[in-house]
């Protein structure tokens, strides 16, 4: 891939639809629902086409709330086509979060699913009343709100799914290409919200250009071609489910395979067998919950052969176990920010395992990397740790907060990650921990990575987090929360006698707790901050 590819996303998929229009594109294997890339195109043309009825304008924020139902990925490729900008809502959501994602992106139309027993619906209500035929609000929530659909009937009075499309019959084709040919690459084409690892989310634009680019250039490290089929359990309001998966699969012509509707390890497993997945897509935490379900019983190796661990930093021994135990051999380790338009950095097919469970891979093509002291800005060589900086097809900046996008993008064009690692001497590049994360004990700098790697390598361990917790003398301590296998008994006693063994004096943790389980976003993201908050609570005896 020695060029930048100067393309909307949806003129690109029209390309590649109608090279494969009679190969499937779409497949959600728990409610039976297939479609090829001729039947998806001509429904998400209907689907546009409605959306103009509707009077959505080109750059107009529409927003996508639901689990990974068919109608999402029908609604992507339509918003795509449309020149709306998807905004896409986490389901977890819950009034408040609602209410501030829709407000800060303008939101002018809501695509939704009806929610856990009414819930999406019953909270949409809640902020915009007038849609179920209720008493005007003098001061509106949502003032740019125009509309709601939804997936399916539901008894309410607001349009369903099937209606918009009916809507698009309204409309010319003409019509519909005469806004698709008024699409720029470097027009917007999503919104979407950091994970809310730190605090309150902000709104990540980003275009055509940085998504297609970065999706080609990963693709072409995987060799994903039209013969694939990749799993798509990952959620779709999340960028590795919506862009590094759902759009990078559509845009090499392979087949989507969409377990469920909510991640579910026997579904996956069973999809992944029946649908003869060739690539598979996961946070670490996901691809532990499938190696440790029962239902893992019914799997066996075949043409499962490539796919991605990112979301998370994956600990060596799960990767390890991700290519042995499902014969993943192209497993790849990948890093990536929504900030810079997915991938970074990605490992190579064919790069020696104890690359791929160390490295996070090499710089992607029109993707700059290098490494810069935190302190002083000044580029560091090779092997010397420091902050990780990206430039190349990164975003157009936070959503109406330019001063934030100033904070992390300098005036050279590079994005300051907050992620701290080195660059060997063949390019590849070992990430070691978030700036944010770092434990300062009596002065001197820890990283969790050091503690958890330790950790980890206990016997019945399957998952470790370090972390600081302020302390009046020395700045901090050091804590750690572990997850014990199923049916195994650990013990503080036992872990601290471990970490004697297998840990410098200075990584020994101060705070050892056994836990079921940890906090996380809703994609996967270890939230060590709350990890601090309760760990706190219970040292000052609250809990």
């Amino acid at each position: 891939m020695s060029e930048i590819q100067r393309s909307t996303i949806g003129n690109w998929l029209k390309g590649v639809a109608r090279a494969n229009a009679d190969q499937e594109a779409l497949i959600h294997h728990q409610r039976g629902i297939r479609y090829t890339y001729r039947e998806l195109l001509n429904q998400a043309g209907r689907l546009a086409r409605g959306l103009l009825a509707l009077g959505i304008q080109k750059g107009d924020t529409v927003a996508l709330w639901g689990p990974n139902r068919p109608e999402w990925v029908l609604a992507q490729v339509a918003l795509v086509r449309s020149g709306a900008v998807l905004t896409a809502l986490d389901p977890g959501y819950g009034p408040e979060e609602l209410r501030y994602a829709l407000s800060l992106a303008g939101v002018k139309a809501v695509l939704t699913s009806a929610g856990p027993n009414g819930s999406y619906l019953e909270m949409l209500r809640s902020l915009a009343p007038d849609f179920w035929g209720g008493s005007p609000v003098k001061e509106k929530a949502l003032p740019a709100l125009r509309s709601i659909i939804t997936f399916s009937e539901t008894g309410s009075p607001l349009p369903a799914f099937k209606e918009l499309a009916d809507w698009g019959d309204r409309v010319s084709p003409a019509q519909l290409r005469g806004r698709e040919d008024s699409l720029e690459p470097e027009d917007p084409l999503m919104l979407l919200f950091t994970s809310g690892t730190t605090g309150k989310p902000k709104g990540v634009v980003l275009d055509h250009l940085g998504i297609l680019n970065k999706s080609l250039a990963s693709t072409e490290r995987m060799n994903i071609i039209a013969e694939d089929r990749l799993c798509l359990f990952f959620p779709l309001f999340h960028m590795l489910g919506n862009t590094c998966i759902c759009l990078s699969g559509l845009i090499r012509g392979a087949a989507l395979v969409i377990p469920s509707d909510q991640f579910s390890p026997p579904e996956v497993v069973d999809a992944l067998v029946e649908e003869r997945c060739t690539a598979i897509y996961g946070s670490p935490a996901m691809f532990l919950a499938l190696l440790e379900t029962s239902a893992f019983g019914r799997f066996q190796p075949g043409p499962l052969r490539t796919g991605i661990v990112g979301g998370a930093p994956c600990p060596l021994a799960l990767m390890e176990r991700i290519v042995a135990e499902m014969g993943v051999r192209e497993l790849a380790i990948a890093y990536g920010i929504t900030e810079a338009s997915s991938w970074v950095t990605q490992t190579l097919p064919d790069d020696p395992l104890e690359l791929r469970v160390s490295t996070i891979g090499k710089a992607l093509p029109h993707c700059e990397v290098k490494i810069v002291d935190p302190l002083t800005g000044e580029d560091l060589p090779d092997g010397r740790p420091g902050e990780i900086c990206t430039r190349g097809l990164l975003m157009k900046g936070y959503f109406q907060n330019p001063a934030a996008t100033a904070r992390v993008i300098d005036r050279e064009g590079w994005y300051h990650t907050g992620d701290l690692g080195a660059r060997d001497e063949q390019g590849y590049f070992r990430i070691t921990g978030r700036l944010k994360d770092v434990i300062v004990q009596e002065g001197q700098e820890i990283l969790p990575t050091e503690i958890e790697d330790g950790v980890y390598k206990m016997p019945g361990v399957t998952m470790v987090q370090a972390f600081g917790v302020p302390h009046p003398v020395g700045g901090e301590r050091v804590a750690v929360w572990v997850q014990a296998k199923e049916g195994v008994a650990l013990t503080e006693e036992a872990i601290r006698a471990h970490c004697r063994q297998h840990l410098s004096e200075a990584l020994q943790p101060d705070y050892i707790r056994l836990v079921a389980d940890f906090p996380m976003t809703r994609s996967g993201k270890m939230q060590k901050f709350k990890m601090r908050e309760l760990m706190m609570e219970i040292l000052e005896g609250k809990t």
